[in-house]
């Protein structure tokens, strides 16, 4: 940190080098487009390197630059949900039943997608999303968000039960009367 701040650029680029194809996977991960992506990562380096500069000690790099990626991919899969601008994908389809299940695949994936962003309780709606999304382990999650495995864990469950109770209110899914 010393030497960029003394301003060793090639310092800054041997730091953060091995941390961006990671960091690019995590992003498309949560928002499923490569220009989003690419742009998360590429302002996540630029936020990296303002906080250098300004002294912020950064203890664990690795942990905190993923952990700022996440944050902010999420935070622009938010903004896509709530201008409704989410990325469309464009299927030439052929026959009746793949059209069907086209429609089908993308009007879940949509519903569940504003089942998670209308849940009340922002750890859950972010636990939802590094779990399912972008497919992080439940230690993972723990070191990214600095809560305990058991917590995350009780998170997870709980946040479970709050998204089937919202698909269940708003009729997307029916409830199993056995």
């Amino acid at each position: 940190m010393i030497r960029i701040r003394n301003g060793e650029d090639e310092a800054f680029a041997q730091l953060v080098n091995p941390l961006i194809e990671k960091g690019y996977r995590t992003s498309f991960s949560i928002l499923k487009s490569k220009e989003q992506a690419e742009e998360v990562v590429q302002n996540s380096m630029i936020e990296a390197y303002r906080n250098i500069m300004s002294g912020k000690e950064i203890v664990y790099f690795n942990t905190w630059f993923y952990k700022l990626v996440s944050h902010r991919s999420i935070d622009t899969w938010r903004k896509n949900v709530r201008l409704n601008e989410s990325p469309i994908d464009i299927e030439l389809v052929t026959d009746k039943h793949g059209v069907l299940e086209s429609v089908l695949k993308d009007e879940t994936e949509n519903e569940i997608k504003n089942g998670i962003s209308s849940l009340d309780n922002r750890d859950y709606r972010n636990i939802l999303i590094l779990y399912y999304y972008q497919e992080q382990a439940i230690q993972e999650i723990s070191d990214l968000l600095g809560l305990k495995n058991s917590t995350v864990k009780s998170h997870l469950r709980r946040a479970r039960n709050a998204l089937k109770k919202r698909l269940t209110e708003n009729r997307f899914i029916g409830v199993n009367s056995q």
